[in-house]
């Protein structure tokens, strides 16, 4: 192995859908492209007074102050927080930060209310906040954290309430997504033992009389002893918002309060949670969920809230060590909506959708992509070149900034790549001749179907009948980046070690310093190189020779610079002398397939079955027909 490394189809007829392995389904429905921001400072104070500013930019009548190293006070306060009208900003115990003290005075309250007993807040922050403020502070506070959060909900609702939630005071997660709902249905969050509802609970309930009770979260956060309780105390209809995990709750939660779209969407760790519970005035002011999100990436679920919501704002709560970059990455993309590509041309600005075709200019040929995953092109009803990809969750295909063709799926991961990560590729291009081409703007080529009639075929690199082990695609430079154009093959041992051309064409020589190798130049503007040889057969240069013509011998020279650990020839495909991907191309009737980075890959037979698997490296063993 060597270490070099429209015119869109506005409307397409069910029979050609059909033809093209397709149903005749609309496009999915998208809103404009999402304005993605991140509300976050550099540590979780400074986040809690960004988080204000952003949602309060002017006074407020009111503030909470919470502790933001012990959250259970600060989950029952979103009803407060939003019918008041002012932040939750967060506090160390026993000292006041200074952003929340500067977010404090920039906002000028009337009121200024400290929520927990001392352990939480403790009696030095309330001396400052009198001081800085001139306020008498008030403390809405209780014998533990259930009897606080019974006081919240007497401050905050004074008379009865139609609904109440309830949710565990162990375990957090569950009321960190419920800040809209409690606005939207007007009730407070109330906190409950996970397995007993403990008497102040009880009381406030009694008190509040409500009609409907919605406990948060799954059996072990709240139990069934639990619900049947509250069931008995207040004779309300007690229903369960819960999912499977704290993720799958909080997308139930969002689709139980939101029907259908909304504004904005809040994205907040779903394991470390003082950015959420700032975040509760601003979901409930600014008429949006809150969905959590694990450091990884997005469940399921939330990416498919995410879509069926279509906000038109997605902000992002706290910096990266709550809320990833890849994580941002995905948000970005699933809020995306580009224009449908036209014209026969797919842009870096434009894509092609699952269930739709992009027509050459003259209609002749499409490319179309599935939704069942797989793309290609048409020519009428048959296929000349496939993905061989198969996905339902298939969304679009695009260009990204960095050369790379990319078949996504809706959650934002790679079906299909077409291996060119690193070149300047900015248009895939429909040809009139049946080629799809992925060029640059000055039209270098970095990838092709090579499914035109005119399209070089190539045969494998060695004779009929011998078995030789096969690599992946991979760069042809000393790095991963530019487009994946190379193949290594070396033969068993005993095995023939002749190396033959490819296909008709010149021979011609590379010249590399005192060193040098052969290529052979093809039919329109296609060319081969061979690398590593022994026995190169010099006296071919210049002259036409058939595919199959003997060219030297599998070796590990390395002429022109690299390394080699076994001897092979390291076949690189280009086009004016530069590498071009090789990603679904055809050698004898087998594809080689890139799993998306160098030497990693597969080759398929006709039939698209994989017939052998290159993991990081050439694997025995393809048969040359």
């Amino acid at each position: 192995m060597t270490t070099k490394r429209k015119r869109f189809l506005s409307a397409v007829v069910v029979g050609m859908l059909w033809a093209a392995g397709m149903t005749a389904v609309a496009p999915p429905a998208v809103a404009a492209s999402a304005q993605v921001e991140r509300w976050a400072g550099p540590d979780r104070y400074a986040t809690s007074a960004t988080i204000s500013a952003r949602t309060f930019s002017g006074t407020a009548p009111v503030v909470f102050v919470a502790s933001g190293l012990l959250f259970p006070d600060a989950l029952s306060a979103a009803p407060a927080a939003d019918r008041l009208g002012g932040p939750i900003l967060l506090t160390a115990p026993d000292a006041l930060p200074a952003v929340i003290e500067a977010e404090i005075l920039r906002l000028k309250p009337a009121r200024v209310v400290i929520l927990g007993a001392e352990p939480s807040v403790g009696p030095a922050v309330e001396a400052r906040l009198a001081e800085v403020t001139g306020l008498g502070i008030e403390r809405w506070a209780g014998l533990d954290r259930y009897a606080t959060s019974a006081r919240i909900s007497a401050e905050t609702f004074p008379g009865t309430a139609p609904v109440a939630f309830i949710a565990s005071g162990r375990n957090f997660p569950d009321a960190l997504s419920a800040a809209s709902a409690a606005k939207s249905l007007g009730g407070p969050i109330l906190l409950s033992e996970p397995g007993s509802l403990p008497p102040v609970i009880e009381e406030e309930l009694t008190r509040l009389a409500p009609g409907r009770v919605i406990i948060l979260g799954g059996d072990p956060s709240v139990s069934s002893d639990v619900q049947a309780r509250i069931a008995a105390v207040t004779g309300a209809s007690v229903e369960r918002w819960a999912g499977g995990d704290r993720y799958a709750t909080s997308a139930t939660i969002t689709a139980r309060t939101f029907t259908g779209t909304a504004p904005v969407v809040f994205i907040a760790s779903g394991q470390n949670f003082p950015d959420a519970l700032s975040a509760a005035p601003a979901a409930a002011r600014l008429g949006g969920p809150i969905l959590l999100a694990p450091p990884w990436g997005l469940p399921a679920n939330i990416i498919a809230e995410l879509y069926r919501l279509k906000p038109a704002r997605i902000v992002l709560l706290g910096d990266t060590p709550s809320v990833s970059a890849g994580v941002a990455d995905l948000v970005t993309f699933i809020g995306s909506d580009v224009p449908e590509a036209t014209g026969g041309r797919l842009t870096r600005a434009t894509e092609v959708r699952a269930g739709t075709c992009l027509a050459s200019s003259d209609g002749s040929h499409r490319l179309c992509v599935g939704v069942d995953g797989r793309f290609g092109v048409y020519r009428g009803s048959t296929a000349l070149w496939t993905s061989g990809t198969n996905d339902p969750s298939v969304r679009a295909l695009r260009i990204r900034s960095d050369g790379n063709a990319v078949l996504y799926g809706r959650d934002a991961r790679i079906i299909w790549e077409s291996s060119t990560a690193g070149t300047s590729a900015s248009d895939l291009v429909v040809q009139n001749d049946g080629d799809l081409m992925l060029v640059s703007s000055g039209g270098a080529i970095s990838w092709s179907s090579m499914s035109s009639a005119t399209a070089p075929r190539w045969r494998l690199p060695y004779a009929s009948g011998a078995s030789w082990s096969a690599g992946a695609p991979h760069a042809n430079s000393g790095n991963t980046a530019g487009a994946r154009g190379s193949i290594d093959f070396g033969p068993r041992s005993g095995e023939d070690r002749r190396v033959l051309a490819i296909a008709d064409g010149t021979v011609y020589r590379i010249q590399c310093g005192s060193g040098s190798y052969l290529g052979i130049n093809h039919a329109n503007g296609w060319q081969s190189t061979y690398y590593h040889l022994v026995n190169y057969q010099d006296q071919l240069v210049g002259q036409f020779v058939t595919a199959g013509t003997y060219l030297g011998d599998v070796g590990r020279t390395v002429p022109c610079g690299g390394g080699a650990t076994f001897d092979h020839v390291h076949l690189t495909i280009r086009r004016a002398g530069v590498p071009v991907s090789v990603e679904g191309v055809r050698f004898s009737g087998y594809a080689v397939r890139s799993s998306g980075r160098d030497y990693w890959g597969f080759w398929t037979n006709a039939a698209e079955a994989r017939v052998l698997t290159a993991p990081g490296g050439a694997a025995c063993c393809l048969t040359a027909p």
